[in-house]
């Protein structure tokens, strides 16, 4: 079956960002005398991650489709017909120009996948997700991901559980990702954001929970979708 092809992949198409950029060049290299060096400054500064952080972009995302197309999962005419996964593309494309971190782009490469899928959620619900990556941080998905299955994520990852016959979920948390507890600020806003969009069950980090209770399941069946789109 026939698949991608990376190799073609055009590098002169020229997204809004670079537009951007381009017309910045423009009006900087207008200054009289200063404009020049400055120039020089944005050009060596802005315009090749650009392009790199682009084109790593579609080539990662043409790996995952070829990978589908080998299995026989999808097809590339069909991938052409699916309205759905070409506006998903579309719009990571762009999200991922604005975004530079590994674990946010591998979402966003996961939900490129899914959307090529039968599976694929609604217009909706895609549309809300895709805009969740776009202004969560990664501690936004990695909390999601842990609360979609405590026990799971504890053996996955070779971490030891809180063995306390009564714990909060914050006691979880700072066992499963101790970087996260030092910031009380910081984790209580992430997880006030997450309970106010419906993700997450419990309101309060603080609340005692019996041990089994912390350790099963926390996230709502909306958020449970959002974290299938993501993986």
């Amino acid at each position: 079956m026939e698949k991608v092809n990376l190799e073609t992949i055009d590098p002169k198409i020229e997204p809004v960002e670079e537009k951007l950029h381009r017309i910045g060049r423009a009006a900087i290299g207008a200054i009289p005398v200063v404009g020049s060096p400055l120039l020089e400054i944005f050009n060596s500064v802005l315009e090749a991650p650009l392009n790199k952080r682009r084109t790593e972009t579609i080539l990662a995302i043409g790996a995952a489709l070829n990978d589908l197309i080998e299995k026989g999962v999808v097809t590339e005419a069909g991938l052409q017909e699916n309205e759905a996964f070409v506006s998903t593309v579309a719009e990571v494309c762009n999200i991922s120009l604005r975004n530079h971190q590994a674990e946010k782009l591998e979402a966003l490469r996961n939900a490129v996948v899914n959307s090529a899928l039968p599976t694929c959620p609604s217009d909706d619900y895609r549309q809300i997700f895709l805009n969740f990556v776009d202004v969560c941080t990664v501690s936004h998905i990695r909390l999601l991901k842990l609360f979609e299955d405590p026990d799971h994520w504890f053996t996955e990852n070779k971490r030891s559980k809180p063995y306390q016959t009564t714990v909060s979920l914050s006691q979880i948390i700072a066992s499963a990702m101790p970087e996260l507890i030092e910031n009380h600020e910081i984790l209580d806003s992430i997880w006030s954001d997450l309970y106010q969009k419906g993700l997450v069950e419990v309101k309060q980090l603080e609340m005692i929970l019996s041990a089994e209770s912390c350790l099963s399941k926390q996230t709502t069946q909306f958020g449970s979708k959002l974290v299938a789109f993501l993986s």
